[in-house]
């Protein structure tokens, strides 16, 4: 590549990550009013840690940077209420009320096995606009409907509680494992253990590649893999009544000691070369320690905060189910219509992690389950930077880059968060990542590897299905990407393990109705093939518009069915998303840049953005099936960030990792075996008599 231009590109990522970086310290105190205020920066967040940290009551820890402002009362109730009590919930019902759905999944976590109840004349059912049925304020009529207790929501979003009868009340103490050292320690080692013994897996499943991938890209692989078999193992185990208690802890400890013990000669080794390759390098040595910083304050956040996001609350709500129920009971919470909230049918990877937490600690502990998420942005980062290292003389362009990454807003969002974004951009990224070095050297160990990640995003969450079928589509339609359809050496084994991946969730679903009407978006869209079509050019549209340009600019109204946009201009900083700082400008760069000036990287510049196209046009074609059931207005808020920015932050971030990979990759340069020069004997081996 024309040096002038990748010194061009180069410049561009130092100024995005300077940019990145400015908007940290000016933000530092909230962001008052305007655009910047729902985004949380670093500061903000490490004040939240010497906050929490002070906290020694579990009712206010939790109370404390919780998006409820009654997340404390329900945590009260829990202490103080007997397990076998029965509460209602009053004002819940019909669509005037669905605003206050968030209320019930609250108390439906804190308070589970608790029956929660919203209406006297059925039980607990929630459809797409509010809870069925009919609710009441007589005590009378409550208790006669077999409830204990009355909760009310106040106008001022605080939670009321009354006794409707007796009740054997316990004191409000704090859990055994509440402010643990012990919980902390081992919740923090447990993804870092999973890690670890993942690499056998790598080895095992794609042994070319963990002989070329450094030490620490083997890590970020063994991670994602690792997950995979954790994930299955722990839901497997309790489908067939045990328990589990121990077993994730144990079988990672023990393969996690093993590979310590196999590389530690080559861990020493990379610690020492990467200590003198930072004392050489200020601009290095700058970034690392900011880097190291950056997660010195996740990690800390991660063992201190209670549940962040009131839509992970469903996740957590199926992590506490398989901690504490096996076998029958657990198929029977996973078909309860009072918790379809929860979407009991979807891939359960992220709570099979958690549960496996749980599990670990012998206990449910939501105040240290952030760990997974933070420890999958380090090894991500660390794969991509040990990808990238051939441009350290441009600048040091991809450590900035990287850098940058980490202090966008929205990952800095989504990494304090317990729900499927995190583990959906990890999967995400480095599945796509492999399936571009694919096409660049035609290696089809990482054309394999690609597909196991993605398919790892799609046990994740069903969006990642869309991601894995583009892959594999497009692969079979663009020429010079079709794979040699004769099955490698290794097939049959990666065939198997994703088989068995999968397996213990395919068991469990075969068992479940489809409860959440969310569920049934291709019905919908089959049953009404005209308005859904005639609303996805729209919504993809709006999609579209709100990955690049601010959601105030890219505003739109669906009053009467049909769009209208309302959009306000509030000059330059209209035009870029704020959760992600200009980032899809900058991809769209860089696409364009190695678009003219590679040719030979074109074929995959139109797979690059075909997946891009795709996945937005699947994500709106599942938007549009749900019209005609609610309406316009309410699916355009589908699209709003809070929403949206859950599915495209995934494919943004493979976007740029892609475009990155183009530029600074040197797949042959990650080999850690060197290679043999003309005439040299392999190591072992003797020199020829020629």
């Amino acid at each position: 590549m024309n040096s002038r231009w990748l010194s061009l590109v180069s410049v561009s990522l130092v100024a995005f990550a300077g940019f990145v970086i400015t908007w940290q310290f000016r933000h530092y105190d909230g962001g008052g009013p305007g655009p910047y205020g729902p985004y949380e920066s670093l500061a903000q967040s490490f004040l939240r840690g010497e906050q929490l940290a002070g906290i020694t009551n579990i009712v206010d820890r939790s109370q404390v940077g919780n998006t409820n402002t009654a997340s404390g009362a329900f945590q009260y109730a829990d202490l103080i209420l007997p397990t076998n009590a029965r509460v209602f919930m009053t004002d819940m019902t019909g669509p005037a009320n669905y605003d206050k759905i968030g209320y019930y999944f609250y108390s439906a976590y804190y308070l589970f096995p608790r029956e929660i109840g919203v209406s006297v004349d059925q039980p607990t059912r929630m459809a797409y606009n509010g809870f069925l049925g009919r609710t009441s304020e007589s005590d009378q009529e409550i208790l006669a409907s077999g409830f204990d207790v009355r909760f009310d929501i106040t106008p001022d979003a605080q939670l009321s509680a009354k006794r409707l009868k007796a009740l054997a009340m316990r004191l409000p103490t704090n859990p055994a494992g509440f402010n643990s050292n012990y919980d902390t320690v081992m919740a923090f080692l447990l993804p870092f253990l999973t890690a670890l013994a993942g690499m056998w897996l790598l080895r095992f499943l794609f042994p070319a590649l963990s002989v070329q991938m450094p030490l620490l890209e083997q890590l970020a692989y063994g991670l994602g893999l690792g997950m995979m078999a954790v994930a299955a193992l722990t839901l497997g185990v309790k489908l067939c009544g045990f328990s589990g208690r121990g077993l994730i802890l144990s079988a990672t400890a023990l393969g996690g000691i093993a590979e310590i013990w196999r590389h530690h000669k080559a861990l020493f080794a990379s610690i020492r070369d990467g200590c003198r390759k930072m004392v050489k390098s200020l601009i290095t040595m700058v970034i690392l320690v900011a880097g190291a910083l950056v997660f010195l304050i996740l990690f800390r956040l991660a063992g201190l905060q209670g549940l962040a996001d009131g839509d992970a609350l469903r996740w957590m709500l199926k992590a506490k189910i398989m901690h504490l129920c096996t076998g029958s009971e657990l198929v029977q919470w996973f078909s309860s219509p009072r918790l379809a909230h929860a979407h009991l049918g979807y891939p359960t990877l992220v709570p099979s992690l958690h549960a496996a937490t749980y599990d670990s600690l012998g206990h449910a502990d939501e105040f240290v389950t952030r760990f997974w998420p933070a420890w999958m942005l380090l090894f991500l980062l660390v794969a991509l930077a040990s990808l990238y290292r051939a441009g350290k003389n441009w600048f040091h362009a991809p450590a900035f880059a990287l850098l940058g990454l980490l202090l966008l807003p929205a990952t800095q969002k989504y990494v304090q968060w317990e729900g499927s974004t995190l583990p959906m951009v990890f999967f995400t990224v480095l599945g796509f990542m492999q399936c571009a070095l694919w096409l660049m050297g035609k290696d089809r160990a990482r054309l394999g590897l690609g597909l196991t990640l993605l398919f790892g995003a799609a046990m994740a969450k069903f969006e990642g299905f869309i991601f894995l079928a583009l892959v594999a589509g497009w692969m079979l339609l663009l020429p010079s990407a079709r794979p040699s359809l004769k099955p490698s050496p290794g097939f049959w084994r990666v065939l198997a393990f994703c088989f068995l991946a999968a397996l213990p969730f395919v068991c469990l679903r075969v068992q479940i109705p489809a409860l959440h009407y969310e569920s049934g978006w291709a019905g919908y869209a089959l049953h009404h093939p005209g308005s859904a079509l005639a609303n996805w050019p729209g919504l993809f549209m709006i999609l579209l518009a709100r990955m690049f340009v601010n959601a105030d600019f890219a505003g739109w109204s669906g009053e009467g069915g049909q769009l209208h946009w309302i959009g306000k201009w509030d000059g330059l900083l209209s035009l870029f998303n704020h959760s992600t700082l200009g980032l899809a400008w900058l991809c769209l760069f860089l696409a364009v840049v190695l678009w003219f000036v590679v040719p030979t990287r074109r074929p995959v510049i139109v797979w690059t953005l075909a997946m891009l196209v795709g996945a937005l046009a699947a994500f709106s074609g599942v938007f549009a099936s749900f019209v005609n059931i609610t309406s316009l207005a309410e699916v355009i808020g589908y699209t709003t960030d809070d929403a949206a920015g859950r599915y495209l932050l995934p494919v943004l971030l493979a976007w740029f990792a892609t475009m990155m990979t183009l530029f600074f990759a040197d797949p042959s340069s990650s080999a850690t075996t060197p290679k043999l020069k003309p005439g040299q004997p392999a190591r072992g081996g003797r020199k020829s008599k020629r």
